[in-house]
């Protein structure tokens, strides 16, 4: 009788082949699903139920371009620890910054980073430390004060160019778009800086010239959060015939276009002696002498406009971000607005001619200045993807008080971390500068994360406050700004990178005094 059983039991089987398949399949999944969210070696710490079996859930969340601010409400809800992906934690209190981001080789950078290599790994995204360092040895140099002071004319040149624009807006009373205007203002710095290269979008002022950033990082996001699918991921997408997926494709490729043709150039005709493209081409390690090859130089320089991803701001598409926000935070905060221009008028000059302020000795002589700027990267800061290090650590290390497994990847995504409540208190969404001057946040400034930290920290941050300074101090000094739109709400997108959704419109007059 069994053997009957067994024989029509094979028999059904047999004839249902699909049928078994998908049993199969169906059984595997149940059981991966029960195994993460139940007996995984995260499974003790609390997340959305989709998140801990699924990186499904984070790439839906990256698209809706408001990660951060669904990662600081899983905060509020479940505590400093969040578990927001099947091997990843989220943490958002201050003690878990340093041993995440300052534990040197014990905490490298996730497979994460692979999604947005485009030539070679390059310094935001080589994961191998000893490859890094050299790699950092060799370009640090390019980076430093002292070289950006020499460069210092190519920031003034393109100043002029956007005070020349401001002034005609002024004259004619029309109300100007400052994000578009900053937008090709810092294209323009990027080229110069980078490349030598004059893209005149001051001049020429066509929206559609300016690079396509944001399709770039959010395909490296996409990818870097499905790391099981890499690397075919990346190999097999162009066949794919989605016609979003095609476009953001299209603008990786027009990047590394514009990058090859520009390292091309200068290795051909070695000019632009300047310039940071040329300082890589040139740069060599101090403790072995060693250069960088072609590939390595096209991979650094693709950085220079993806702003090396995490810097923020070294790049165009992230200046302009920074600078629209601390805008529009001043100018919706009148009384702020009004201290920086007192503090400006006591310190320096109208500038007569069209130019902008040197940077030598300029930051202590304006406190109230620095700390609105510091203000509005807590705020709002614009690099906003999670920075996830891999736990290296044999029997897993200790972080926020729990044990945390060897494997583990981790993150502070600094956007939850600067709007804890517990940190900054109850009025940490009100953009409120004296914190950074008197009060119990004062000497909070380990905890601000607009340029990372540790030795993986952004190289290009000294770029970065030169125009920032730049920027803040000529266009404050010499000018007088109002929004179109006083009532405006800030509405932020965010695919990694973030940015104010929308134009910021203002008025602009010209200062007598």
């Amino acid at each position: 009788m069994s053997s009957l059983l067994l024989q029509s039991i094979l028999e059904l089987l047999h004839a249902n082949k699909l049928l078994v398949a998908v049993a199969i399949v169906v059984v595997y999944l149940v059981s991966n699903v029960v195994y993460l969210r139940y007996f995984h070696p995260l499974a003790k710490f609390p997340g959305p139920f989709l998140a801990s079996v699924s990186s499904i859930w984070r790439v839906y969340h990256l698209w809706s371009l408001h990660m951060p601010e669904k990662l600081l409400a899983l905060h509020e809800e479940y505590g400093p620890i969040v578990r927001f992906g099947p091997n990843d934690l989220n943490f958002y209190n201050t003690d878990a910054v340093q041993p995440i981001y300052k534990s040197g080789r014990s905490m490298i950078k996730s497979n994460f980073y692979d999604g947005f290599t485009t030539f070679k790994a390059n310094l935001f995204g080589n994961r191998d430390e000893d490859v890094h360092a050299i790699r950092r040895r060799q370009t640090a140099h390019g980076f430093s004060l002292a070289s950006l002071n020499e460069m210092e004319a190519l920031f003034d040149v393109n100043v002029a160019a956007l005070r020349k624009k401001l002034n005609a807006y002024a004259d004619s009373g029309q109300p100007v778009d400052l994000k578009e205007v900053v937008a090709f203002y810092s294209y323009d710095v990027i080229g110069e800086l980078a490349f030598s290269t004059k893209f005149n979008s001051q001049e020429h002022g066509r929206v559609e010239d300016l690079p396509p950033i944001n399709d770039h990082i959010l395909l490296g996001c996409t990818y870097g959060m499905l790391p099981s699918l890499l690397p075919w991921s990346m190999k097999l997408s162009k066949y794919i015939p989605w016609k979003w997926l095609q476009g953001m494709l299209a603008s990786r490729l027009h990047l590394r276009e514009v990058t090859r043709k520009s390292v091309e150039a200068r290795m051909e005709d070695k000019i632009g002696d300047q310039d940071l493209l040329t300082r890589l081409i040139n740069a060599k390690d101090p403790e072995t002498g060693a250069g960088l090859t072609t590939d390595d130089v096209a991979s650094e320089a693709f950085g220079f406009f993806c702003a090396d991803i995490k810097c923020r701001v070294a790049g165009s598409h992230t200046t302009s971000g920074t600078q629209t926000l601390l805008f529009y935070h001043l100018l919706h905060n009148r009384k702020a607005l009004e201290s920086v221009f007192e503090e400006l008028a006591s310190e320096l000059p109208l500038l007569r001619e069209v130019g902008a302020y040197p940077l030598q000795g300029l930051e202590p002589r304006l406190p109230y200045t620095n700390a609105c700027i510091r203000e509005n990267f807590r705020m709002s800061p614009v690099f906003t993807m999670p920075l996830p290090r891999q736990v290296l650590t044999e029997g897993g290390v200790e972080i926020s008080g729990r044990l945390i497994p060897q494997g583990t990847h981790v993150s502070v995504e600094n956007y939850a971390l600067h709007h804890n409540a517990n940190v900054w208190g109850a009025d940490h969404n009100v953009f409120k500068p004296e914190r950074w001057i008197e009060g119990p946040t004062k000497g909070f400034g380990n905890y601000l994360l607009p340029f990372g930290l540790g030795h993986r920290a952004c190289i290009g941050r000294n770029i970065a406050m030169m125009n920032v300074m730049k920027l803040t101090t000529t266009l404050l000094r010499n000018y007088n700004f109002e929004a179109a739109d006083p009532k405006e709400e800030l509405v932020m997108e965010s695919v990694g990178i973030g940015e104010k959704k929308g134009p910021l419109m203002v008025k602009v007059s010209k200062k007598q005094t």
